[in-house]
C-alpha cells in the first residue's frame, strides 16, 4: 500500500502536489488547471471522477467521496494495465430484444480488440478517436462519446435529442426531458453516475446479478480503456432506456465474472 497520507478538503499538504501531478498525467484537469498544491474544489471534482473510473487493489470500484485514502493512492499509482483488470467476460443474456443483443455484440467486438489509451492517460487511440464521430473533438474524457457511438452504430441514429453527446450531465438532462429514465436496469440500458462540478461517468448495462443488487457494465474511459466491470446498483443515480422497446424484465440474470472477488468499500 502507498505511504502517502490521507487527503481531503481543505488540507494543504505536500502530497497534494503529487496528487495533482498524477491526476494530470492520467488525463484529468483537461478543462481547468487546479491551484498548485491546494486541495481545492477542482482537485476534489477530479478525484471523484478518477474514483468513478477506477478500481482499487481489491478489484472493486473505488468509493467515490473525493477523499484520497490508501486504495485511491494505489489506483493513482496503478491506473491502467493488469492492475486495473478484474477478469470479467461478456455474455449475452437470454430473453433480450434484437437491438439489445446488437448493443452487447458491438460492445463485445470493441472490447475484444482491445481498446486502450495510447499513450496511457492521453484519452486517445485510433479507436477512441473514432468514438467522437463528426464532433471534431478528440483527447477528452470519452465515456459518453463511446455510448453515443455505440447507439448510433446499432440504431443508425442518435436517440437522445439526435445528438452525439460528449458530456454525461448534458446527456442525462436531455434523456430526462424525453422521459427515457427507467427504474429497472436492463441489458442495453445506459447507466449514469453524476458528481459535483459537472462531472460524471456513463456506460452500458450488459448484465444484472441474480439478486438484482449489482449490474455488469461496459464502460469507456475506465482504467484508461474500454472495460467490463461490476457496480452496486445503489451507486448509480439513473438508468436510461434509449430503445423504448418494451423489454421484459424476464431476461436471464447471471454472473459475468470469470474470477470474481469479494466486495470491499475501503478507500
Amino acid at each position: 500500500m502507498s505511504k502517502h497520507s490521507q487527503l481531503k478538503r481543505p488540507s494543504p499538504d505536500k502530497d497534494v502536489v503529487t496528487l495533482q501531478h498524477l491526476l494530470s498525467s492520467h488525463g484529468y484537469f483537461s478543462d481547468r488547471i487546479s491551484s498548485h498544491g491546494l486541495f481545492d474544489d477542482i482537485t476534489h471534482e477530479n478525484v471523484e471522477l478518477f474514483q468513478l473510473q477506477h478500481i482499487g487493489p481489491n478489484g472493486q470500484p473505488l468509493q467515490v467521496d473525493g477523499i484520497v485514502g490508501k486504495s485511491t493512492w494505489w489506483a493513482l499509482e496503478n491506473p491502467s494495465g493488469e492492475a486495473q483488470r478484474n477478469h470479467f467476460g461478456i455474455t449475452t443474456p437470454n430473453g433480450l430484444t434484437q437491438k439489445r443483443q446488437q448493443i452487447i455484440n458491438v460492445v463485445h467486438e470493441e472490447h475484444s480488440k482491445p481498446v486502450f489509451e495510447v499513450p496511457d492517460g492521453s484519452n486517445r487511440s485510433k479507436d477512441i478517436d473514432g468514438y467522437w464521430g463528426k464532433t471534431g473533438v478528440i483527447g477528452q474524457p470519452w465515456c459518453c462519446a463511446f455510448v453515443s457511438w455505440v447507439l448510433k452504430t446499432v440504431l443508425g441514429k442518435y436517440p437522445i435529442n439526435g445528438k452525439h453527446h460528449l458530456g454525461v450531465q448534458k446527456m442525462w438532462r436531455a434523456a430526462s426531458r424525453l422521459g427515457l429514465e427507467t427504474p429497472q436496469p436492463k441489458p442495453g440500458d445506459v447507466f449514469i453516475q453524476l458528481k459535483s462540478g459537472g462531472k460524471g461517468h456513463t456506460g452500458f448495462v450488459i448484465g444484472v446479478s441474480p439478486d438484482n443488487q449489482q449490474i455488469y457494465t461496459a464502460e469507456g474511459n475506465c482504467g484508461n480503456r474500454l472495460k467490463i466491470g461490476k457496480r452496486d446498483i445503489n451507486t448509480i443515480q439513473h438508468f436510461i432506456d434509449c430503445l423504448q422497446d418494451q423489454q421484459s424484465l424476464g431476461f436471464e440474470r447471471g454472473n459475468l465474472a470469470v474470477n470474481d472477488v469479494s466486495v470491499d468499500t475501503t478507500r
